[in-house]
């Protein structure tokens, strides 16, 4: 059965990397600016404030996790009140990947972030939160709090092939945030990401998934939603925002560009690929959603490298 949050991960090529860690003792403030991608900390010592720009004020204890998207300029800090210093001095004194910060080493934060491609990385970012916070006391919490624990052993240890567990520890890190996101009950916000919380809508998504070339209708979708036709197209469209049959058409073009990024295959053949036998409707669709024709875009891909 597909999985469209796996799916959504691979076309975006997400890849997670560690970040400079930073211990500091108070008093200490650091901003970070605006960034790409996905941002996640933990708190392994200690407790932090955390302000994310639009949003409220957060304290952290040891154990608690947070995941950031939108790419808002944020402060951690031992007191918001004291003003921050940017986090590219505080860190251009990294030593092994660990920057010391303020007086002693009360705090402890480990952090990654999660690179996007670019094309396409609203896709993802778009249906998540500015902030998502998963409290130490947290039932998944435990199973991040395994992770961390196995990678700050991967971390001291330096053993061989230590940098792509690590990598794979924070991917699985990140993922365990989203769940989190997903299962809130009542937290999560319009859009595909948030129609995975509804076991019918999520059939219809995962059908979708799996066979993006097929010619599916709405009787059809409904059918794997266990829904009427009429319920399931008022229900789909509130929670996602568009009606079923144009995020089909949606997916279908993300998948198409980057077929076209790849390469290998002419617009014709990608155009078969995802279910339409007449690439003049295929180029249509294709602008429609990204804004160009396929043989523009893919000029454009051409003359970038």
């Amino acid at each position: 059965m597909a999985d469209p949050l796996s799916d959504v991960l691979n076309l975006l090529n997400a890849r997670s990397v560690i970040s400079t860690a930073l211990v500091a003792g108070a008093p200490w403030s650091v901003r970070v600016g605006g960034y790409e991608g996905l941002k996640f900390n933990a708190i392994l010592r200690g407790d932090a404030w955390l302000q994310v720009e639009g949003e409220p004020p957060l304290h952290l204890r040891q154990g608690d996790c947070f995941l950031l998207a939108k790419g808002r300029p944020f402060v951690v800090a031992s007191d918001l009140a004291l003003p921050p210093r940017e986090a590219r001095e505080v860190f251009a004194n990294a030593v092994d990947h660990v920057a010391h910060y303020g007086n002693g080493d009360a705090c402890h934060i480990q952090g990654g972030k999660m690179t996007l491609d670019a094309a396409v990385a609203p896709l993802l970012v778009d249906a998540l939160p500015a902030l998502i916070h998963l409290p130490a006391a947290a039932p998944r919490a435990q199973t991040v709090h395994w992770l961390l624990a196995r990678l700050s052993a991967e971390i001291a240890q330096q053993e061989a092939g230590n940098e792509v567990q690590a990598r794979q520890l924070m991917q699985m890190m990140f993922i365990e945030l989203m769940r989190e996101y997903l299962a809130a009950p009542g937290g999560v916000a319009q859009g595909w990401l948030g129609a995975m919380a509804d076991a019918g809508l999520r059939r219809a998504l995962q059908a979708m998934h799996e066979q993006p070339g097929r010619g599916w209708t709405l009787p059809e979708l409904a059918e794997r939603a266990h829904m009427s036709r009429s319920g399931f197209a008022a229900r789909f469209k509130t929670a996602v925002g568009i009606p079923p049959l144009d995020y089909l058409i949606r997916w279908r073009m993300h998948l198409a560009s980057q077929a076209l990024r790849d390469g290998g295959a002419s617009v014709a053949e990608v155009a078969a690929s995802v279910g339409y036998s007449s690439e003049s409707a295929f180029g249509n669709a294709f602008k429609r959603v990204l804004g160009q024709p396929p043989k523009r875009y893919l000029a454009g891909l051409i003359s970038s490298d």
